[in-house]
């Protein structure tokens, strides 16, 4: 049995060492960690409206920090990382700047980010405001004053990200902070 052991052992290290020497970038370990893009799915609107992965992502109407409308459904067409978040929040703060960075990187590429702030749980009125300042943050920010649409979206752990297709379809829900590698991945399975 020992030697059995052994044996597999040492063709699993061979098979490492020519997968990561002779095959390079084109090796099964690489292509193992790239991840396909999503599938575009059929008929999108016949989609029950839900918070589900494969669930078309409920519409909310809010006021952005300048008092624009901002609508969910006008995003339609673009991918999109919805967030919710709270200045009070470390990992919100942390995720932030890879949010940042990722939107220059990709908003000509039909991606946008729209990041809720939970007003309604700010110690202070111009919480949000300070620290979109701070942060130098450009991308979409409304404020959920009354709570009402982190309410809809269940949003019990800060931050809560939805990953949105461009037909408005929910592709991936995540609890907590994402780091940059993890958020363009998702990024880029987006249809």
């Amino acid at each position: 049995m020992k030697k059995f052991l052994l044996a597999a052992a040492v063709i699993v290290l061979l098979l490492f060492i020519v997968d990561k020497t002779i095959l390079k970038d084109k090796g099964m370990i690489e292509q193992a960690g790239q991840m396909q893009k999503y599938e575009k799915i059929d008929n999108p609107d016949h989609l029950p409206v839900g918070l589900e992965k494969g669930n078309l992502a409920p519409d909310f109407e809010l006021k952005d920090l300048e008092g624009n409308a901002v609508k969910l459904s006008d995003y339609r067409g673009k991918a999109v990382l919805l967030n919710f978040w709270g200045s009070w929040c470390p990992p919100c703060r942390a995720e932030m700047p890879h949010m940042e960075k990722l939107y220059n990187k990709y908003k000509d590429e039909n991606f946008d980010i729209v990041a809720v702030n939970l007003t309604n749980t700010e110690k202070n009125s111009g919480d949000a405001e300070r620290f979109v300042e701070e942060l130098g943050l450009t991308f979409t920010i409304p404020l959920d004053e009354k709570g009402a649409v982190g309410a809809d979206y269940e949003v019990l752990a800060y931050p809560t990200s939805y990953f949105i297709d461009s037909d408005g379809v929910i592709r991936e829900k995540v609890l907590g902070a994402l780091n940059e590698e993890y958020m363009e991945k998702e990024i880029k399975r987006l249809p």
